[in-house]
């Protein structure tokens, strides 16, 4: 072997110990790093598929970062920031309203009310309202024009989604609302639309709660795209930190399986 060849490597093992010890030590801080509950307001103890803003992005599924704003919890969906009226982990459903209707619905954002492409669906009986301006009309059946309020100089009106259709207006606004229909005294709109609507997260808590029972904290890995689980001890990120998977019954296997080694040799699990 020539001086040049074994040089190289020589040189290439070098680099490659190093990158294995470095992802080693980045895999071990995944467990110290996560697992902290969210506590912001009225919400307290709320954990993965959550996590705080400030937690590393890996502690927590994609789109569910809750930030805390003046003791108010907040969160960002498909650009809209909505405040957290609660949060049930148990049945896997958040209670939200839109930020910038809570102190005057008529300071809303031009943004549709959306959760397309979210980890979130509607969880509850809803109606849709279209908050609607610039509209080139004086009087049309079934709008309800709201006093008192205008967006971009523009009067506003109300038009219930069943009823859309094209009015000629500049743009619709789309809020859902609970307990409220257009029937109703307009003096209860804002409360109606402050009270916030329900919506589910759709994120399987099974690989959690047995990631939880293993001892492990939940994660996301951004490679598998799927909830993962982090350990304290190698391997550090695992199905469960026993190592074994669930059993037909639901429950862990109280002996964990020893994986297989091969002398001389790391076995990246």
């Amino acid at each position: 072997m020539g001086p040049m060849i074994f040089s190289f490597l020589v040189s290439f093992t070098t680099l490659s110990l190093s990158a294995l010890v470095t992802l080693s030590y980045s895999d071990e801080l995944f467990y110290h790093n996560c697992g902290n509950s969210f506590k912001c307001g009225s919400i307290a103890g709320v954990g993965y598929p959550f996590h705080g803003y400030e937690e590393p992005e890996y502690c927590g599924y994609p789109g569910l970062v809750l930030a805390c704003k003046n003791n108010i919890p907040t969160i960002r969906i498909v650009n809209v920031e909505y405040r957290v009226l609660d949060i049930d982990q148990t049945t896997k459903t958040m209670r939200i309203a839109r930020e910038d209707m809570m102190g005057d619905v008529c300071k809303l954002d031009l943004v549709n009310t959306t959760l397309d492409d979210s980890p979130f669906e509607f969880s509850s009986s809803y109606t849709n309202l279209n908050f609607m301006y610039g509209c080139h009309f004086s009087v049309f059946p079934n709008l309800i024009q709201i006093p008192s309020c205008n967006i971009s100089g523009n009067e506003v009106f109300l038009l219930p989604e069943t009823g859309f259709f094209n009015l000629g207006c500049e743009s619709k606004i789309t809020v859902p609302v609970e307990g409220w229909d257009m029937a109703m005294n307009l003096s209860n709109l804002g409360q109606a639309i402050q009270s916030g609507f329900k919506v589910r997260w759709k994120v399987d808590s099974e690989k959690c709660r047995y990631c939880a029972g293993s001892g492990g904290r939940c994660g996301y890995d951004f490679v598998t795209n799927r909830t993962t689980c982090y350990c304290p001890n190698p391997p550090y990120a695992a199905e469960t930190c026993s190592g074994a998977l669930p059993t037909a019954a639901g429950a862990l296997p109280t002996t964990a399986p020893t994986a297989p080694t091969v002398p001389g040799m790391l076995l990246c699990l």
